[in-house]
């Protein structure tokens, strides 16, 4: 989907141009903070993960979305614009409402809800199919799963290669930690 194939940056002067490659700004120049593709509205986000702050020279980042963005002249920018991104809100915003069941859930709580969808539904087709399936006889299984596998017996084993030892160790760890930042 195109999401931003639309015109990026406008000028003082309302004239819009692509924002793509390296350059230095002349003019001022405004990212818009949404942009009209097929008579929708969508927001356009801006990352910027790589900048420079201007009064104390520091590497900095930042990211917005439906913010219009100012550069100001002087600034020097490489730029990309990603015209292919896949973002089922803007695909299709009956899906916030559908999947997150709130027609203003955002892109995180979109996500979630999109894999608890994932995970009920992959549930629900396992149980079926293990439902109508015909078991394996266990001589198929041997040497293949646990269950059906005689695991040598090594003899006594080091008292710290011991699993019991681990699980205590571990949980003192755990207690401790959450003691200490409590």
């Amino acid at each position: 989907m195109d999401v931003l194939n639309v015109p990026s940056v406008v000028d003082e002067a309302g004239k819009a141009t692509a924002l793509q490659g390296n350059f230095k700004v002349s003019a001022a120049l405004t990212l818009p903070a949404t942009a009209q593709v097929k008579n929708r509205e969508f927001k356009v986000p801006v990352l910027a993960p790589d900048i420079v702050l201007a009064d104390t020279k520091q590497p900095d980042k930042f990211g917005v979305e439906a913010v219009p963005v100012v550069l100001k002249p002087g600034v020097q920018v490489n730029a990309a614009t990603v015209v292919k991104t896949f973002a089922p809100s803007a695909f299709n915003p009956d899906h916030a409402k559908k999947i997150a069941r709130s027609e203003k859930a955002q892109g995180m709580a979109i996500n979630m809800y999109s894999a608890w969808w994932s995970l009920v539904v992959s549930i629900v087709v396992t149980v079926l199919v293990s439902l109508v399936t015909k078991p394996k006889p266990e001589a198929e299984l041997k040497d293949l799963v646990m269950g059906c596998t005689t695991i040598p017996d090594q003899g006594p084993c080091p008292w710290y290669y011991s699993p019991k030892f681990w699980v205590v160790a571990v949980s003192i760890a755990l207690v401790a930690i959450n003691i200490i930042f409590w």
